[in-house]
């Protein structure tokens, strides 16, 4: 019989959690096999490893920045299809039923990631990922979307582009130069990630500055004229992308 480390060979894939200073409190790896990798900074990884079943792999510590670090992922892992997904994670929610549910099954939650995979690798497309919409907002009528953009857990196939270098918001720029020449992403609105994100310590809350992060989403807003919009939540700046495939970007 096949198990889903079987598939991740077949289809070319590997499978990575990404965590700095959260030695004490990813939650991530709860929710996958033991066999999942994470991948740590090189002066952290006794004490993953001293915390987790996982294999510890590592980068540089110099390797700074949310872009810094996917493209070092892009660059030094040799699979077509690298998913790289949050350390903050606390639920997978399938949320296509009359309720929604949460995954608890651990292979489950791969072998979605692998369906995605595939999925995805099929359209052409070179980034995939999960809805960021709440829950509730839900549309049975639109399982999938090729429009927007993904973070948390995202899947890159190829190695047509690269990251932006920089701290914050990398996977909204990389979604819209995906658009920009592909005209289309893949997003899975059937699933959705409920993380800690913002509210939490390390990461890339380890270099979080109002003035860095401020500098940051006003350089992509400048780069990205016509379709990008920008909102405040409470206390956190929500970005949108508001050009349509349909557009001219």
């Amino acid at each position: 019989m096949s198990t889903e480390k079987d598939y991740l060979k077949l289809y070319d894939i590997r499978i990575l959690i990404l965590s700095r200073g959260r030695s004490e409190s990813a939650t991530t790896p709860s929710l996958l096999p033991d066999w999942v990798e994470m991948l740590v900074p090189e002066s952290e990884k006794e004490l993953y490893a001293a915390k987790f079943a996982n294999p510890v792999l590592t980068t540089p510590d110099d390797v700074k920045g949310l872009g810094n670090l996917r493209n070092w992922v892009l660059d030094n892992f040799k699979e077509n299809t690298v998913i790289m997904i949050d350390d903050d994670i606390k639920y997978m929610h399938c949320i296509t039923g009359e309720k929604a549910r949460r995954i608890e099954d651990k292979n489950e939650f791969v072998q979605i990631l692998i369906n995605d995979a595939v999925m995805a690798n099929d359209l052409g497309v070179h980034i995939f990922g999960f809805t960021q919409t709440d829950i509730r907002k839900y549309k049975g009528i639109e399982p999938f979307s090729f429009n927007g953009w993904v973070g948390c857990c995202i899947g890159v196939i190829g190695r047509k582009y690269k990251f932006r270098d920089d701290y914050f918001k990398v996977d909204i720029d990389y979604c819209l130069k995906c658009l920009l020449v592909d005209r289309i992403i893949f997003i899975d609105n059937r699933y959705y990630f409920l993380q800690n994100r913002d509210n939490n310590t390390g990461g890339n809350a380890t270099f979080r500055t109002k003035e860095l992060f401020e500098k940051s989403v006003e350089t992509l807003l400048n780069k990205w004229q016509g379709c990008l919009s920008k909102k405040y939540n409470k206390t956190q700046v929500s970005l949108r992308i508001t050009t349509t495939t349909r557009q001219k970007l």
